[in-house]
């Protein structure tokens, strides 16, 4: 009697400690790619969009940091093909000019994938 009620009880722990891990994201889902670039490719980037971009006040919430979802309300355009040419890690990616900042994104998944701001 008493090593059923250890296999029940242990049944039970193993069960629930299944739910526990199947609810627990893995560390890296739905993590945004980072492009790496130089800062010489970051001034390209940046001077290339803010002379084709309005630049937009954020939204309430929004910061642009690698791997933030971006709003419905900021204007995306896809990487000008000159600029992809030159660094073909920015190829597919789309662009938006908010609070003086470029940030570069993901089409998919509409996640930040890097954020250039202009050089003093």
């Amino acid at each position: 009697m008493g090593s059923v009620r250890l296999f029940v009880s242990l049944a039970a722990l193993s069960i629930a400690a299944g739910a526990v891990f199947a609810q627990t994201p893995a560390l890296d889902s739905g993590a945004a790619p980072h492009v790496a670039l130089t800062a010489a490719q970051k001034q390209t980037i940046y001077q290339s969009i803010s002379k084709t971009q309005k630049n937009s006040a954020a939204p309430t919430g929004f910061r642009a940091t690698v791997g933030a979802p971006v709003p419905n309300g900021i204007a995306l355009a896809p990487v000008p093909a000159t600029i992809a040419d030159l660094m073909p890690q920015t190829k597919g990616l789309e662009a938006a000019l908010v609070e003086g900042q470029v940030i570069l994104v993901e089409p998919e998944g509409k996640n930040v994938v890097a954020v250039i701001a202009q050089e003093p």
